[in-house]
């Protein structure tokens, strides 16, 4: 099985900063699914296509895409669910750790593959969870200004379009800075009250602690 440290890194935030009860890694869909209300999700994939094509000239979307197919093909990183007082909340994350920076090849196949994903993940969660409210995050440790000054707009914009279309979910990029601020250091300051060996990522760095100060008996 794949280990990927980015999703191991983001699997313990959601458990523990989000506090959520379930969080489960390469969430994917499955055949045997029932996806409800196929008209809506053909409008918001329509809408977003047409969108931002006709603003930014990207085209999300490949030709002739069937609503099925590209939904069978929809992976998020990482979803995790909150329960308290008998709600749930929904957290959808994917990451992706680059290490020269954020690259899916040019800055605007870039810019589209993120906006992709934000697209495919609240259609997911709405056809297959029917929850049509949720932070939808594209979280990456390193964007280059380039990249993120194309993509911060887009993200906005799906955003103003999603509450157009009567959703509650709210998609966000945490990058560079705020990647460090928000999710590394937190989840890095509750490391030792974490025993579970599933946690690769806490237990890899509470192995690189013990070494830190060679000093410390």
């Amino acid at each position: 099985m794949k280990i990927e440290i980015g999703e191991s890194l983001i699997y313990s935030w959601l458990r523990h900063i989000k506090r959520c009860q379930i969080v489960q890694t390469n969430w994917k869909t499955s055949p045997q699914w029932e996806l409800e209300h196929e008209d809506d999700l053909q409008i918001l994939m329509n809408e977003a296509d047409e969108y931002f094509y006709s603003k930014y000239n990207l085209k999300i979307f490949k030709q002739n895409t069937l609503l099925s197919q590209f939904l069978k093909q929809g992976e998020c990183d990482a979803i995790g669910i909150s329960v308290k007082n008998g709600e749930n909340s929904f957290f959808a994350v994917d990451v992706a750790f680059h290490s020269s920076g954020l690259s899916y090849g040019t800055k605007n196949a870039t810019i589209m593959k993120v906006i992709e994903k934000t697209v495919r993940t609240a259609m997911c969660l709405w056809g297959y969870l029917g929850t049509k409210k949720a932070d939808i995050t594209f979280a990456s440790p390193k964007v280059t200004p380039a990249v993120l000054n194309g993509l911060e707009p887009c993200i906005d914009d799906l955003n103003h379009l999603f509450m157009r279309l009567g959703y509650e979910f709210h998609a966000s990029i945490v990058t560079n800075n705020e990647f460090n601020d928000s999710v590394l250091q937190p989840t890095l300051h509750i490391s030792e009250g974490v025993a579970d060996t599933s946690e690769l990522f806490l237990r890899s760095y509470q192995m690189y602690k013990m070494f830190l100060n060679p000093n410390t008996k």
